[in-house]
């Protein structure tokens, strides 16, 4: 039985499939069309709704991709849509989309409102003045994910530095009128499934132990943290799983804890739940981390799904490889850790056995004399993959390389650290030479396949012009006039 609130009215649902998304239900089940499938690949944002969870008796808002969000998502969580902001009258993201022409098609623009009207409630949340005009950047994060072949995007942008002219609107009060309901973590959920149907059936359990023992007794079951890129097996490629385990609630681990100069990070952790955290103490990684998907698919995303996907091109990977981290391992054998370049034995394969799960990131954090350079390299700067990832943490002092580590993604399998050309640059002097050298060891560590992206030989360039562009950083220009030669 799935329990929700949609645009302020409860539902419950005990007939819902296990892997029915959210924009099929809201289309099929609620007549809510203006819920747009676009890509079903969580990348054009057509179908971008609004959530709110009650987080410490707090609410939440933010964006997801209902393409790609299964219902379970949903459960004792609330949602809106571009027809339920509209209440008597139109919501401020609505009437400044109007007002500033921000429409042609109309295909994506219900997506667009609600990335707005989210940026919209979020600041009225955090007390911001609505008549302060959103920043530039806060607008472009905002609508990273919405694509849109029409407008050009500037009637857009001016639509939403204009939401505060309008007269207040506040989703809150909608919820609060449909009486908060906090979650129950008693509320018995967990050994029963919470879905089920002829041909699968999901569950949700809310403690490790109830985990464990679900493992215990399905241990080849399919494990759901975020789905942005699980969910494309049901949209792309229609696959019914016969058992799926929802990690989305269970407890302590999406917590983040600092300790002893390490940094732990929870599997569930999504990307927006670590972004705030890292920009005091790893500022590359935050910076990262603000490239990766849009902020439709941060909102889902886990820290720990990145990683046990196993993709050569996840972005995650490279950068805990280069900071040294490794994961914590739970299951049906125990708990153990295991050293992240280790983990990874093979295209889309790892150590984890069936019936176990990640628990936790932890590594390192750097310190007076490290430097971590985080480069993604891609065709378009928001939402896409990259071509190569170049991740590289150095530890210098006399102006010496005293320990080096350098990562890679796209450029094998796996993604790799680079081991010869960190053996060229320990004990060297910081200067262009000794990175140029270091360079001509790439080969030596990789061999990168050609493929939509990128070409091998453009991937081997771009890693070695990225150790040059380390190194100018690191002397600040003062060999600039070198790179010619």
């Amino acid at each position: 039985m799935i329990r929700f609130n949609l645009n302020g009215e409860w539902i419950e649902d005990g007939n819902i499939d296990p892997m029915c998304t959210i924009l099929n239900y809201l289309r099929t089940q609620m007549a809510q069309t203006d819920v747009k499938e676009g890509c079903a690949a969580g990348d054009c944002g057509a179908c971008t709704v609004m959530l709110a969870s009650l987080d410490n008796g707090q609410l939440s808002f933010y964006t997801v991709n209902a393409c790609i969000a299964l219902m379970a998502h949903l459960h004792n969580r609330y949602i809106f849509t571009a027809q339920g902001i509209a209440q008597q009258s139109l919501h401020p993201a609505q009437q400044a989309m109007i007002d500033f022409h921000g429409s042609q098609c109309g295909f994506c623009t219900p997506g667009i409102v609600m990335s707005l009207a989210t940026l919209y409630q979020q600041r009225l949340q955090q007390g911001i003045d609505l008549n302060i005009v959103p920043s530039d950047h806060d607008i472009h994060a905002a609508l990273s994910g919405n694509l849109c072949r029409c407008t050009g995007y500037q009637p857009i942008v001016s639509a939403a530095r204009h939401m505060g002219d309008y007269p207040k609107r506040d989703c809150a009060e909608q919820v609060q009128a449909a009486a908060v309901v906090e979650f129950d973590p008693n509320a018995g959920v967990s050994r029963e499934p919470l879905q089920q149907s002829a041909s699968s059936q999901l569950f949700m359990p809310q403690t490790e132990a109830e985990l464990i023992a679900l493992l215990q007794q399905y241990p080849t079951a399919q494990l759901w943290a975020g789905g942005t890129d699980l969910g494309l097996a049901i949209t792309q490629q229609f696959k019914t799983m016969a058992c799926v385990i929802v990690l989305g609630r269970v407890q302590g681990l999406s917590s983040i804890e600092i300790q002893n100069k390490q940094m732990s990070l929870g599997a569930l952790c999504s990307y927006s739940d670590v972004e705030q955290e890292l920009t005091p103490r790893v500022p590359s990684l935050a910076e990262l981390v603000q490239r990766i998907g849009s902020r439709q698919i941060r909102n889902l995303g886990t820290l720990g799904g990145n990683i046990a996907n196993a993709s050569p091109i996840g972005d995650m990977p490279p950068a805990f490889l280069a900071l040294g981290a490794e994961v914590e391992i739970n299951g049906i054998y125990g708990l153990h850790n295991i050293a992240l370049e280790q983990f990874f034995t093979g295209y889309k394969q790892t150590q984890l056995r069936a019936g176990e799960y990640i628990r936790r990131i932890i590594f390192n954090l750097p310190q007076e004399n490290d430097h971590v350079f985080l480069w993604k390299i891609s065709k378009r700067h928001d939402d896409d993959i990259s071509a190569v990832m170049f991740a590289l943490k150095l530890s210098i002092e006399n102006e010496t390389i005293i320990a080096a580590k350098l990562a890679l993604g796209g450029m094998a399998a796996t993604p790799i650290r680079a081991y010869h050309v960190e053996s060229g640059l320990i004990g060297q002097p910081v200067n262009l030479a000794t990175f140029k050298q270091a360079g001509r060891l790439l080969e030596q560590d990789c061999s990168p396949m050609s493929d939509v992206r990128a070409s091998a030989s453009y991937r081997l360039q771009v890693g070695k012009n990225l150790l040059l562009r380390a190194a100018l950083e690191l002397t600040r220009g003062t060999v600039q006039a070198e790179v010619a030669s």
